[in-house]
């Protein structure tokens, strides 16, 4: 079992399985996830009629695919900025026609539809164990974990590809299937507002209220309260601190752009529509996909209203609803389908896709299938010159923590830990930072995000994710440091919840106050740092492509060639350390690139203004 968190302050406990165990295979190149049954009791057969999300890796160019995301991204490169379309991506690298025939025949062979991803990468389909069983030569049985409660029913013998998969398929993510997550720490949710009797000094590069000057909007008459906060950057402070207003004032709102956020429930758009109009940012309407009956919550509120304040005018704004549950294995990495999935619809690709979402590397480290494919879908968004910006948690250097009672703390939970999928080389890792403002707005100081530093009453286990990664290489593009893994984050910017975010929230949505009208919350984590970073980027594709210059793309390489040659376009920051439990002594920022912030905070305009080069 894997446990998710959104990395938003107040948290609340979300709960995905990618696959289940360590890998194992019935030739050495088919990878199987975690199939292993160590330490867990047979209860007997599984029912036969239990059903099998599963998702199945063809056998294709993944070597060609990565090849193309380093020539189209590396700004020396003589491709640079010349990006695959899916059609030829699909031709040039994507899996044969015989073997996508191969594998689909093998379900239909059993009456079960499978579907071929737009990629032509990947087969999805669902099967119950009773299918499972006859297609791969062995039995299911459910296993329980002693110390958890848990039980899941998985493989008894290691499977056998059947005919049409042998050959075809390399990866098979789902053939687990968690029956009962047995016992686990409740979330902990700390206060979204505070309001202290007096105002504290700097800590550790911020203040943890209110500095800089607002400009209220709406919030003088239908929020007055929030105006006379001691706490909640507004959303004008934000936009001038990372230079974000200048490109906006230049005319780059996002126009002719499309984003995709991708979250797990959605968000009222009469909230967004509020936030919007109350502080004069006008635009594009949200659209919401697959939402269903499922509750809104605050994450969703967060991702919509950060953007909307720094790309406003977008072509398109869209978020993409699934829950990530334990019934579903496969829901990851569908939900970083879904934008690219919905081109056979009409529906056009997003410049830059936002994840507030992540899990424990430790946690995720068996899920070996899962991770494989989602790296894979990663590179094969890339490759078409799209962004995917993740957080990078918000638990400092120990992932595992969060969303763990205080009380209730483990070695586990405090372990060093980066969060999965920041990880990933296919995406744009951002952590966190404190915050200090002028009177102008300007940054005045800024730290590692780790209010550890804080006094009573901000003082909590939350900071900016950050570490080295125990499964992925460090990519070619991270040239800043010299780690045999990948680092993260590569850039971080405001994030922390004392002050925290200035947003309209409404009683029906989870985690927003119990009132009877719409009001002002304060929020914080990288789910507010990395919607901030998506929307930014999104306004520098605009820049380029106005200016006829190379569309950027993946950034990511692009980002470290611009701090290598003009280091001036980033915030170094160098205060502070992401360490929240004395035993773990990673990670202290420093001058350069740490892995507590990254390159450090991205100026907007002053990167805008690099992009020729």
């Amino acid at each position: 079992m894997l446990r998710i968190a959104r990395h938003v302050v107040p948290a609340f406990a979300v709960w995905l399985v990618l696959s289940i165990g360590c890998a194992a295979a019935a030739a050495s190149s088919v990878n199987f996830g975690d199939i292993s049954h160590k330490n867990l009791k047979d209860q007997g057969p599984a029912s036969t009629q239990t059903k099998l999300p599963l998702e199945i890796g063809m056998i294709a160019n993944q070597s060609g695919i990565a090849s193309a995301v380093k020539s189209a991204s590396s700004p020396t490169s003589a491709g640079f900025g010349k990006y695959l379309s899916i059609s030829s991506l699909q031709s040039k690298y994507g899996a044969s026609s015989s073997r996508r025939n191969a594998v689909t025949g093998a379900f239909k062979k059993y009456n079960d539809k499978a579907t071929v991803d737009v990629f032509h990468l990947r087969v999805v389909t669902t099967i119950t164990i009773g299918t499972a069983q006859k297609m791969f030569g062995t039995s299911w049985h459910v296993y329980r974990n002693n110390s958890t409660g848990a039980r899941s029913a998985l493989p008894v013998h290691t499977p056998k590809l059947p005919s049409g998969l042998s050959g075809n398929v390399d990866t098979i993510a789902g053939l687990g299937h968690v029956i009962s997550s047995g016992s686990s720490a409740a979330a902990e949710a700390p206060s979204a507002t505070l309001t202290p009797m007096v105002q504290p000094a700097t800590y550790g590069g911020g203040t943890p209220t209110r500095t800089g000057t607002i400009s209220a909007g709406c919030a003088t008459n239908m929020f007055p309260t929030a105006v006379f906060s001691s706490v909640g950057l507004f959303p004008n402070q934000v936009d001038t601190a990372y230079g974000i207003s200048a490109l906006q004032a230049a005319g780059f709102q996002g126009q002719g752009m499309n984003l995709a956020i991708l979250g797990e429930a959605p968000t009222p758009t009469s909230d967004v529509s509020t936030f919007r109009n109350c502080f004069g940012f006008q635009g594009t309407s949200l659209k919401i996909h697959n939402a269903g009956s499922i509750k809104p919550i605050l994450e969703s509120s967060l991702d919509a209203m950060t953007v909307a304040m720094v790309a406003p005018k977008l072509n398109r704004l869209d978020l993409w609803v699934k829950q990530l549950g334990q019934d579903n294995p496969q829901g990851v990495i569908e939900l970083l389908a879904s934008p690219v999935q919905a081109t056979t619809s009409g529906t056009p690709l997003p410049n830059v896709i936002s994840i507030s979402y992540g899990v424990c590397e430790a946690t995720a480290k068996p899920a070996s299938a899962a991770r494989a494919l989602f790296d894979r879908e990663a590179a094969a968004i890339d490759a078409l010159g799209i962004t995917i910006v993740v957080a990078a948690g918000d638990s400092g250097s120990s992932a595992c923590a969060h969303g763990v009672k205080q009380t209730q703390l483990t070695s586990y939970d405090e372990q060093k830990s980066a969060s999965w999928p920041a990880v990933s080389p296919w995406v744009l890792a951002v952590g966190g930072t404190n915050l200090s403002l002028a009177p102008s707005n300007a940054i005045a100081s800024s730290g590692v995000w780790n209010d550890e530093v804080f006094p009573a009453p901000y003082e909590t286990i939350a900071g900016g994710g950050g570490g080295v990664s125990t499964t992925e290489k460090r990519p070619w593009w991270q040239t800043a440091s010299q780690s045999a893994n990948r680092p993260v984050p590569d850039v971080a910017t405001f994030a922390d919840p004392a002050p925290g975010y200035t947003i309209i929230c409404s009683s029906g949505v989870q985690g927003c106050p119990a009132t009877a009208a719409q009001t002002i919350t304060y929020v914080g984590g990288t789910s507010a740092a990395t919607p901030l970073v998506a929307g930014t980027i999104a306004l520098w594709d605009q820049v380029a492509k106005q200016a006829k210059w190379p569309k950027p793309g993946f950034v990511p390489p692009m980002l470290y060639y611009i701090a290598k040659h003009a280091p001036s376009s980033f915030l170094d920051i160098t205060t502070g350390t992401n360490s929240v439990f004395g035993n773990v002594s990673c990670c202290k920022a420093g001058p350069g690139y740490d892995e507590a912030t990254g390159l450090g905070s991205p100026d907007a305009s002053a990167i805008a203004g690099q992009l020729h080069h």
